[in-house]
């Protein structure tokens, strides 16, 4: 890999602090950083709720780097709350995402997969409460993220996309904000695409289609001929992410890029975890496996600077 390859890249997905989980930094040391190796910008998410307002402090305070925001739709926000949608998208969200921690996707599969004290460690590691007298945190469950010992679904009783989601979708048609679909289920995620097209929303990003509801190439065809995009996470290949459907090898996401192609991918970390490298560090690092896995130049610059500049119109 050239020395100029990180010049411009965009991470479309890393967390840092304010947050109530444990962050590797905050949003003005990481826009510093990244700024001082040239990167073209990021995209900062918090599970809690909006990064609309961090991103626009963060710009004034640190020039020469392009620092966006959205708003994650899990219960801290009300859930699939289109009223705070067309606030945050007046506001400035460059991505709204559907649930993440909240999923019910995501809170079903723990349940069936991960045993309770690695939940509870996996709670605690993004921001849960750690009282035990909580509403929620008795049960061994994610309080604040569940409600009722569920989570969220865009489905209604009858297994359609529900009201709330079809009004938040007819809200973003207009503007030119990036839907993200985030932690939901792959049944799911066809849903809302199909719901997207219908009602004119144009940007869509699958979020780590190689983790959490791991997508197969097939699928991720089907829905590359549809315009979507999909952003290709480092941190699935980092052993924090083991208990919920990740860990797995960079080979899977160098075969799912060659399979579905350049042209539909962008790069993303998802780093900020505190046991994890500094967010710009991981980018340096994935920039130079996928280098070693045989991308040329030209075909990172696609995947990391060009897509991601459409896709944010900047």
């Amino acid at each position: 890999m050239s020395a100029e390859v990180i010049r411009g890249v965009f991470d479309m997905h890393v967390h840092s602090s304010p947050d109530n989980a444990p962050r590797k930094t905050d949003d003005i040391d990481l826009a510093k950083t990244a700024a001082e190796v040239g990167m073209g910008g990021f995209m900062m998410k918090a599970h809690q709720g909006s990064t609309v307002e961090r991103a626009y402090l963060t710009r004034k305070a640190v020039g020469g780097i392009k620092v966006f925001g959205g708003l994650v739709l899990n219960y801290t926000v009300g859930g699939l709350n289109p009223n705070a949608v067309d606030y945050y998208v007046r506001l400035g969200a460059k991505e709204i995402w559907m649930p993440s921690l909240s999923s019910d996707y995501m809170v079903t599969y723990m349940k069936k997969n991960v045993s309770m004290d690695d939940r509870k460690k996996f709670h605690l590691a993004h921001g849960s409460s750690d009282d035990e007298n909580r509403i929620g945190s008795k049960h061994g469950e994610s309080w604040p993220w569940v409600r009722n010992d569920r989570g969220i679904s865009i489905f209604n009783e009858d297994g359609k996309v529900c009201r709330e989601a079809w009004e938040i979708l007819e809200i973003m048609a207009p503007t030119n904000a990036i839907l993200g679909t985030s932690h939901l289920s792959i049944r799911e995620t066809f849903a809302l695409v199909e719901a997207a097209r219908d009602v004119g929303v144009e940007r869509i990003l699958v979020t780590h289609p190689e983790y959490m509801a791991q997508m197969n190439t097939d699928d991720q065809i089907l829905l590359s001929r549809q315009g979507v995009f999909f952003e290709r996470c480092f941190v699935m290949t980092t052993v924090v992410t083991k208990n919920i459907g990740g860990y797995k090898p960079m080979d899977l996401i160098v075969e799912n890029i060659r399979k579905v192609g350049i042209e539909s991918t962008v790069l993303g970390t998802d780093f900020g975890q505190a046991i994890n490298p500094h967010p710009v560090d991981g980018m340096r690092e994935y920039l130079s496996k996928l280098t070693a896995a045989g991308f040329s130049d030209k075909e990172i610059e696609r995947m990391g600077v060009k897509n991601p500049s459409n896709l944010l119109d900047v």
